[in-house]
């Protein structure tokens, strides 16, 4: 059976990077909020229903940053003692978040009905002096090719 605390630990921290990923997606006014609301959290991990909180917390922050909607509680610096989301938050707020990740999730269940086949075109064999000549070449941009050589055998 594995091991409650490192299972806890192991959904925070993967919650915790996704959510500093999202962050500054977000509007500048919520990002300071946040990311006091990500300190707080990283400090409860005290005993197994501290960190259940936090997970509650952080599963919660998740969800308002997919949908890039942030309102109570983490549109206010985090209060000293955190009771448990269940307690303080209103039904409306948790559906409202509920309902825009819906939304902004939607197309994941398009992505099985449809596949791409995606077929990569045969390498093209040629000596080392074509090799710019057979490299596609982008519409809009620049292209960058690095070559390393080196005298030693591995």
């Amino acid at each position: 059976m594995a091991n409650p605390i490192h299972a806890l630990n192991d959904n925070f921290f993967y919650n915790s990077m996704l959510a500093r990923a999202l962050i500054p997606l977000l509007p500048t006014n919520f990002r300071t909020p946040i990311r006091h609301w990500l300190d707080k959290l990283h400090e409860m991990d005290k005993n197994l229903e501290e960190m259940a909180v936090r997970n509650d917390y952080m599963w919660f922050m998740l969800l308002m940053l997919q949908s890039k909607k942030v309102s109570e509680p983490f549109n206010n610096i985090p209060p000293h003692e955190l009771m448990p989301l269940r307690t303080i938050l209103s039904p409306v707020v948790y559906e409202e978040i509920l309902t825009a990740t819906d939304q902004n999730m939607a197309w994941l269940d398009n992505v099985n009905e449809h596949k791409i086949e995606r077929t990569l075109p045969e390498p093209v064999s040629s000596p080392p002096s074509q090799f710019l000549d057979n490299q596609p070449l982008p519409q809009n941009g620049i292209i960058c090719y690095m070559a390393a050589f080196s005298d030693q055998d591995f």
